[in-house]
């Protein structure tokens, strides 16, 4: 409908759906009702579940306006003849005024009375069982003479607070029981219009580890199949031919669907089994769906995350990297779930709504010229009036910010979502987003609007509040792309990044630690495993940094993913401890090799767990000692499921025990397979001292020998000669 054919009549604009006079409160009951707020106003509780309708537009007829209310009894006793009585609070120019009447909605002294006709008295309140009652004042006569109409300022676009509150008579005494309030934009003339960008994320978290047709869980085959992506994608359905969306997509999510969708698939079993999948035909139904929205809308622009959709900021600050390259087999599957539309990468949805000024030169590395952030993420340079909702991030090269307002997104996350306030939210959200043209109504702005990133919707609500926020008397639906490209909309540079809280990149889920502890074993797994001719070894080493890369996924922030994180984290860790500890060194089983020579070689028996063949060196180092070493054998093939002895070269220079430690490596530098393990060699082998000593001793020995056999010799020769004559002595003399 052509907004310009409400504006322009000349004189005062009538509003008849407020039925509000122009002069002062004449209600003398309505300052007698403040004076018991304070200690009886949450007694009965009260929520506004429609207004309707949510943006009035200005016309001279009267038009109805419906506001319907739920009220809950809170005490433990019943409450009778509970009137509800509607009054104006003051108008509303500018956000620190609707800050002020959302925080405290109390009407001013200036407040009007709104009446209902007919009037709405409860006769009977029960404890605890929610009542719904209708406030309409169709039919309202109030009239000051010269017409209903709102003219606080003919021609200044306002909001006007509606303050509803429930009263009961207690001995005499109109006493306050309950209290709420909900609004209603004016606008007199047609402003410049907000451009609202919707974006809307079909995200998921990661429901398999390695194997493509090997799933942790069967939780999708729910979520498409009626549940929460089912409903996620009717919004889609509902108004992607009117409102240009903006669709962020996990090429994950669509890889996993296509698989249930075209291939046989199974899901591990707690005792470690697994069992057929059952999501076929509800996969291939949401595919065709996704398929049909994506040929018959051309207004709805699909941006792809990198697959798994990475915590970004905190893998920036944990010194990680993500790849944006999908792997060889998922690609083309992703190209057909999109039923061959193209898509982008180029907006970047952070998990923590703010990024450092690394990461964001990643991101424009990668090609991203949008990034959306929380408005408190950053600051904008000689912002005087509202933040603006869209600004560049002061260098050319940085990506343009998309600035997510807090108040704007949590009242959109209310309407949306399943189970939260539904339309009773859209008024206020009406507000949050009229403040912003009713403050410069002459000024082109941008903004957007996302609902949680794994929003499960109220699809009726969820496709009303869409609407209502994109075309109304002051706004209209524009693509996020289409938004950045208009220099018009641009507000002005930011020049500060609000820094990344250390205590939330410290609250890491555990997937993401198990993801950074597996990070070095990937390297050791590539080098360990020989992928010749061994399809199921080349699958796992593929498979590997997938693993790890959903390890590292946004989703498991997600408080309700708690369980799924924790169960994907400790299956990480094993596999990646599996893999690295399955081949080890056989000790001997008298815990020590016995060398009979100074040569002798030393017998390593390796044994490979894996089922997979693997390829191993092997360094022996000596404890404390020397005199023993040994020399490489390079690197050894293990086969799989086998065990195999290497004879390495050694040497020892000395006898007796000697410690060593074998350490098994992959071909790689720093790849340890586990822990060095530690030995004992006992050589038997002389060392150099021994070895001089039994020289000596075996020089002295065979001296001896020759001396004794040279004596020998020489007595025999003597015994065979005839005996010398002996001379003849004379006796001695007598003495006389």
């Amino acid at each position: 409908m052509n907004r310009r054919r409400w504006f322009g009549g000349a004189g005062t604009v009538l509003v008849a759906v407020l039925f509000l006079p122009l002069g002062p409160v004449t209600d003398a009951g309505a300052r007698d009702r403040q004076v018991a707020r304070h200690s009886q106003v949450n007694l009965v509780r009260m929520h506004v579940d429609s207004v309707s309708p949510s943006t009035p537009q200005p016309t001279t007829e009267r038009q109805p306006l419906k506001i319907t209310l739920t009220l809950t009894n809170t005490t433990g006793k019943e409450m009778t003849d509970v009137q509800i009585i509607g009054e104006r609070g003051a108008p509303i120019g500018n956000q620190g005024q609707l800050d002020e009447a959302i925080a405290n909605p109390v009407p001013s002294s200036a407040g009007l009375p709104v009446p209902a006709h007919p009037a709405v008295t409860v006769p009977t309140l029960l404890p605890g069982v929610p009542t719904t009652v209708e406030f309409d004042t169709t039919t309202s006569t109030l009239d000051d003479g010269s017409g209903v109409c709102i003219c606080a300022d003919a021609g200044q676009p306002l909001i006007y607070p509606l303050i509803l509150s429930a009263h009961t008579e207690v001995d005499g005494v109109d006493t306050l029981r309950g209290l709420t309030v909900t609004f209603l934009p004016i606008f007199y003339a047609e402003p410049q219009p907000l451009r609202v960008s919707w974006v809307w994320p079909l995200l998921e978290p990661p429901h398999r580890f390695i194997g493509e047709t090997v799933f942790t869980d069967d939780d999708l085959a729910a979520s498409v199949a009626g549940g929460r992506l089912s409903r996620a994608l009717a919004v889609v359905e509902a108004v992607g031919d009117r409102i240009p969306l903006t669709l962020v997509i996990d090429p994950e999510l669509l890889d996993e669907v296509e698989v249930m969708a075209t291939e046989p698939y199974t899901v591990q079993t707690s005792d470690g089994s697994t069992t057929a999948g059952v999501g076929q035909v509800g996969a291939q139904a949401w595919l065709d769906r996704l398929s049909a929205v994506l040929r018959e809308d051309p207004g709805i622009t699909v941006q792809l995350t990198p697959y798994a959709d990475p915590d970004v900021e905190t893998l920036t600050q944990r010194g990680l990297s993500w790849s944006t390259a999908m792997p060889t087999t998922m690609s083309p599957r992703v190209s057909s779930a999109l039923a061959g539309r193209s898509s982008l990468s180029t907006i970047s949805w952070p998990v923590l709504g703010t990024v450092s000024r690394e990461t964001l030169r990643r991101l424009a590395g990668d090609g991203v010229n949008t990034i959306l952030l929380k408005a408190s993420a950053l600051r904008v340079a000689g912002s005087n009036g509202p933040a603006p909702g869209l600004a560049h991030i002061d260098s050319s090269t940085q990506p343009a910010a998309a600035l997510l307002m807090p108040a704007i997104q949590k009242y959109a996350a209310r309407a949306i979502t399943s189970g939260g306030d539904g339309t009773g939210a859209l008024p206020t959200l009406m507000a949050e987003l009229a403040v912003r043209v009713a403050e410069q109504p002459d000024v082109e702005q941008a903004l957007t609007i996302a609902p949680p990133r794994y929003v499960d919707p109220d699809v009726t609500t969820a496709v009303q509040t869409i609407e209502d926020t994109s075309s109304s008397i002051f706004a209209t639906p524009i693509a996020l792309g289409d938004a950045v490209a208009d220099s018009r909309l641009m507000g002005s540079a930011i020049d500060r990044l609000a820094p990344v809280q250390a205590s939330v990149i410290g609250q890491v889920p555990a997937p993401f630690i198990a993801a950074v502890a597996a990070v070095p074993g990937l390297r050791t797994i590539r080098a360990l495993l020989d992928t010749d001719g061994d399809a199921q070894a080349a699958a796992l080493v593929d498979g590997l940094p997938a693993a790890v890369q959903r390890a590292e996924s946004s989703a498991w922030r997600n408080p309700s993913n708690a369980d799924a994180a924790s169960a994907y984290a400790q299956q990480l860790g094993a596999e990646i401890e599996r893999i690295t500890t399955g081949v080890r060194i056989v000790k001997p089983s008298s815990g020590t090799y016995t060398l009979a020579s100074n040569n002798s070689p030393l017998p390593i028996t390796i044994a490979n767990d894996l089922p997979y063949a693997v390829r191993v060196n092997i360094n022996i180092v000596t404890v404390q000692t020397s005199g023993f070493k040994t020399d490489p054998v390079g690197v050894q093939k293990i086969e799989a499921n086998a065990t195999r002895t290497i004879h390495v070269p050694a040497t020892s220079v000395r006898s007796g025990l000697i410690r060593i430690e074998v350490l098994l490596q992959a071909p790689c530098k720093d790849c340890p397979l586990g822990l060095a393990v530690q030995m004992r060699v006992r050589s038997t082998a002389l060392g150099i001292i021994g070895v001089i000593i039994t020289i000596v001793a075996g020089t002295v020995l065979g001296i001896a020998l020759l001396w004794r056999i040279f004596r020998r010799v020489r007595n025999r020769g003597t015994a065979g000669r005839p005996p010398a004559e002996q001379a003849t002595i004379p006796a001695p003399e007598p003495v006389a």
